[in-house]
């Protein structure tokens, strides 16, 4: 039986993002455009310590220092990358309140490609 057009399977409704994944993906690029200017490439072993913020509007820096240090790490390194296709660790990140939700923009460990974490507020 042939399913309607637009209907989804279960299989292939994980690989669609969501309104909230689009918004925040393209505000992201939007951040990361503004800041490429100003930014250098990084070793490829390298990897930023949380307790180094540089790029972080002051709300932001305190809604990430609310957060536990030990969750802290376990977000920064369950990243998607959508180069890789996987998980990965966000590097060279900046974050602002984007919506009462904390975005994290930097780099993918890996490939140094764009990727985005949305921490959602409280």
């Amino acid at each position: 039986m042939a399913k309607p057009k637009g209907v989804q399977s279960r299989q292939d409704a994980h690989k669609i993002p969501n309104d909230q994944t689009r918004t925040a993906m393209a505000e992201a690029r939007s951040l990361f455009a503004r800041r490429a200017g100003h930014m250098t490439a990084a070793p490829k072993e390298s990897r930023m310590a949380i307790e180094s913020l540089p790029a972080f509007t002051k709300p932001a820096r305190q809604r990430w220092e609310s957060i536990p240090a030990a969750v802290r790490q376990r977000l920064l390194s369950n990243v998607w990358c959508a180069h890789c296709r996987h998980e990965t660790t966000i590097t060279n990140f900046s974050g602002t309140i984007k919506q009462d939700d904390l975005l994290l923009v930097g780099k993918c460990a890996e490939c140094h490609g764009d990727v985005a974490r949305v921490i959602e507020g409280a």
